[in-house]
């Protein structure tokens, strides 16, 4: 009697135990957590199957589950490496900024530009953001203090030397609202700008007076030449450019013209001022072509924009400028003359202070 008690207590405890245990599956999806290890950016596809045989069991299986927890660590380190790595290359732009200068624009905004396209979850993981905000705040400490030294630096401004001005205007003009506010002497510019406004318009009114003027009463426009430019087309090479008004319009076009002996049939156009060189180019049809008495002329009146404006400053400006007037063939190369530099300075001068 004793002996079969003990056997039914023996299969009891068996059977409960059978009970209590873990299933083939639920082994197998610890065996698969623990097989995870040391997570790293590679440890995605272990602990998606983890995840996903882990999906696939019953309640009472995940219950049974020693790895559960160790699970849902591993994605979250694994999470947490993925936006470190979506962060890492913001936060590379950031180190690359260091010492902060005045030529450090580009980088700060590079770094900044790829910050503010991360998603928010992965901006927390800059963890040198800080240095990006100090970088700013540095480099924008430098701009206003060198929009002020060059405000210091202008001097006495005219017509013929107002390069300070430009120079301390144009990196005022740069600054942000904010930092404008900031420049201690910005009243100096303004004054220093008015001057030079003020002499400009007197001398192109001086100016203007000087000019040959040609009426078009039926379309009502007035068109303004420099002394020096050529009364007929056939008289010389030049480039020149004149002044269009009609009421409050002011414009100003450019007349590229090569007068000579031989046929050139040009349609392309090398301005070589000093060291720097500036190109057009034109259809066949675009340049108007004559002859008479044995001389030829070929000439283009065209439009002009803001390039053709800094070319003829630089023209005014150089030691020399040479035109070449380019055919398929033939090539022709002009010296732009001391007087035809002046005559181009005085129409420019006139056509800013008019526009």
């Amino acid at each position: 009697m004793k002996k079969i008690l003990c056997l039914l207590l023996a299969a009891a405890m068996v059977l409960s135990l059978a009970g209590c245990g873990k299933s083939e599956a639920a082994q197998a999806v610890d065996d698969l957590i623990a097989a995870i290890g040391e997570v790293t950016l590679d440890s995605e596809s272990a602990i998606r199957e983890a995840e996903q045989a882990m999906a696939a069991l019953t309640e009472e299986e995940r219950e049974s589950l020693e790895n559960a927890a160790q699970l849902d660590s591993a994605r979250s380190a694994y999470d947490e490496l993925v936006l470190a790595e979506a962060a890492a290359p913001t936060v590379e732009l950031i180190a690359a900024i260091g010492e902060v200068t005045l030529e450090s624009a580009g980088a700060i905004e590079s770094a900044r530009a790829s910050y503010d396209a991360l998603e928010a979850g992965v901006q927390a993981h800059v963890g040198n953001y800080s240095d990006l905000e100090a970088a700013e705040q540095a480099y924008s400490e430098l701009a206003v203090a060198n929009v002020e030294e060059l405000i210091a630096a202008i001097g006495e401004v005219t017509l013929d030397n107002h390069a300070g001005l430009d120079a301390a205007q144009a990196a005022y003009d740069a600054l942000s609202e904010e930092q404008r506010a900031s420049v201690s002497n910005s009243a100096e510019l303004g004054a220093a700008a008015e001057a030079y406004k003020a002499a400009a318009q007197a001398e192109a009114e001086a100016l203007l007076a000087t000019f040959k003027v040609e009426e078009d009463v039926v379309r009502g426009i007035s068109f303004y030449y420099a002394p020096a430019y050529p009364q007929y087309i056939d008289t010389r090479c030049y480039i020149m450019p004149y002044i269009g008004m009609q009421d409050d319009n002011v414009w100003l076009r450019l007349m590229y013209d090569y007068t000579g002996d031989n046929w050139v049939f040009w349609t392309k156009l090398t301005i070589a001022v000093d060291e720097e060189r500036y190109y057009r180019t034109y259809s066949y049809y675009d340049v108007v072509r004559d002859n008479q008495y044995g001389a030829v002329w070929e000439y283009m009146d065209d439009e002009v924009d803001d390039w053709d404006i800094e070319m003829l400053w630089d023209i005014v400006n150089s030691e020399t400028t040479i035109i070449r007037f380019e055919g398929d063939d033939k090539v022709y190369d002009h010296t732009v003359s001391a007087g035809d530099k002046e005559a181009i300075r005085d129409t420019l001068i006139i056509y800013e202070a008019l526009k």
